[in-house]
């Protein structure tokens, strides 16, 4: 009988298997309780690709609309909105997002529905511009965009979270931005941020609070558009899960298969150990990992055996992983094959650094190219650079190591 797989490696880690990060929770609900009080303090959530970020926030919003409880606070009644930026996201098209969004969640009760009442109608004046039938220089003005758009969230948040509706009162509003290390010039989203966070104050709201997660790349980014942006955040750095809570997001995993199926599966300690070493600590490869192995599986009880098989056969766990995380990097932002040498050569030490010099005595092509490769390698941070030793580099995860003697040639 064909049983349920309870792992989701394609999604964000599901919050009933969450594990760890009770630093970053608590940093998120001292940042509630902060706000709350009006005293507003944004979150700027960095860390690489796959170490759960986007499961942070998966958890973040229950906690702050009241769904889960806070262990230390009463529970939050914050309106939450959620907002993904892609590479074309302008100005217009977030905000249009944010006022669509924040519509849906005061449509969801009577005592909101009519609340953003004219306050919002710039937005519809945004919209006669874009479609070509009018256009207004003055309304294309981003600070003009941004002044409507922070008086508009300042009115809003301070009727919602008015004492005189009682119990019917919100906290404030918290606005999740995730994938914002993808946010184009236009957006300037630095000077988005900071702009509308100081506009807030000045229209008398002190009960909005921005998340906003992103590749480390965000920082720069950020950065670039204004050069205090940061300033604004308190930053968590996401880093991999401890090996004990990595093998208590695979026992949650196989409770809830063993819920979801009449036939039962046990994990080994062998087992759980290989995922743990294999999945480095990133959530994401930790719920590949356990399902390869669960699909391995055939005796209702997951082995070493198991794990190593969903692992390495081709169309498992790392090949998936390589063709989601890895095959974009090594195929596609690198259009030389001896760059591609480099990363074969690095790969034969996994993660480990390696000397320019090891390195060269394995290269076939010249001394300089060698030399533009490693610094192409690392401004685009395919490849970390050694900060404490000079001329010695490293990939970033064993994983894309493995991936690349396993299967990197694959596309040729």
């Amino acid at each position: 009988m064909k049983k349920i797989n309870p792992f989701k490696p394609h999604s964000p880690v599901p919050t009933a298997m969450f594990a760890g990060r009770l630093g970053e929770v608590d940093t998120f609900e001292t940042a509630l309780f902060q706000t709350k009080s009006s005293n507003p303090s944004n979150l700027l959530i960095t860390g690489e690709r796959g170490i759960g970020k986007s499961s942070l926030l998966t958890l973040f919003k229950p906690l702050a609309n009241g769904e889960i409880k806070s262990p230390d606070y009463e529970k939050f009644n914050f309106i939450t909105l959620n907002s993904i930026i892609s590479n074309g996201t302008s100005l217009v098209t977030f905000i249009k997002l944010i006022q669509r969004n924040l519509k849906r969640e005061l449509d969801k009760e009577e005592t909101f529905r009519k609340i953003m009442g004219s306050t919002w109608d710039f937005v519809q004046r945004i919209k006669v511009m874009d479609s070509g039938i009018e256009k207004p220089v003055q309304t294309s003005d981003p600070d003009l965009v941004i002044d409507d758009f922070s008086y508009s969230l300042a009115e809003t948040c301070n009727r919602i979270c008015d004492s005189d509706k009682g119990d019917k009162a919100k906290d404030g509003i918290v606005i999740f931005i995730d994938e914002a290390d993808n946010a184009c010039e236009d957006l300037q989203i630095g000077y988005l941020l900071k702009a509308t966070t100081e506009l807030l104050q000045q229209n008398g709201c002190s009960k909005v609070m921005f998340v906003v997660a992103g590749l480390n790349e965000v920082i720069e980014k950020l950065s670039k558009s204004h050069e205090s942006s940061l300033r604004i955040f308190t930053q968590i750095k996401v880093k991999e899960l401890r090996p004990e809570d990595r093998h208590y997001v695979v026992d949650r995993g196989i409770e809830e298969g063993n819920r979801l199926n009449e036939e039962q599966t046990t994990v080994s300690v062998d087992a759980k150990n290989h995922i743990s070493t294999l999945s480095e600590g990133y959530p994401h490869f930790i719920q590949q990992f356990a399902y390869s192995a669960f699909e391995a599986n055939t005796d209702g009880e997951i082995s070493s055996d198991d794990v190593l098989s969903g692992a390495f056969n081709p169309g498992g766990a790392i090949d998936a992983i390589g063709s989601r995380y890895y095959a974009a990097q090594y195929h596609e932002q690198i259009k030389s094959d001896e760059y591609r040498e480099v990363l074969s050569i690095m790969a034969e030490s996994l993660n480990s650094w390696i000397k320019k010099s090891e390195i060269r005595d394995k290269f076939t092509g010249k001394d300089q190219t060698l030399t533009d490769a490693l610094q192409a390698l690392t401004n685009r941070k395919i490849i970390l650079r050694n900060p404490s030793k000079i001329g010695e580099y490293r990939l970033q995860q064993r994983g894309f190591a493995l991936w690349i003697k396993m299967f990197g040639e694959r596309k040729k």
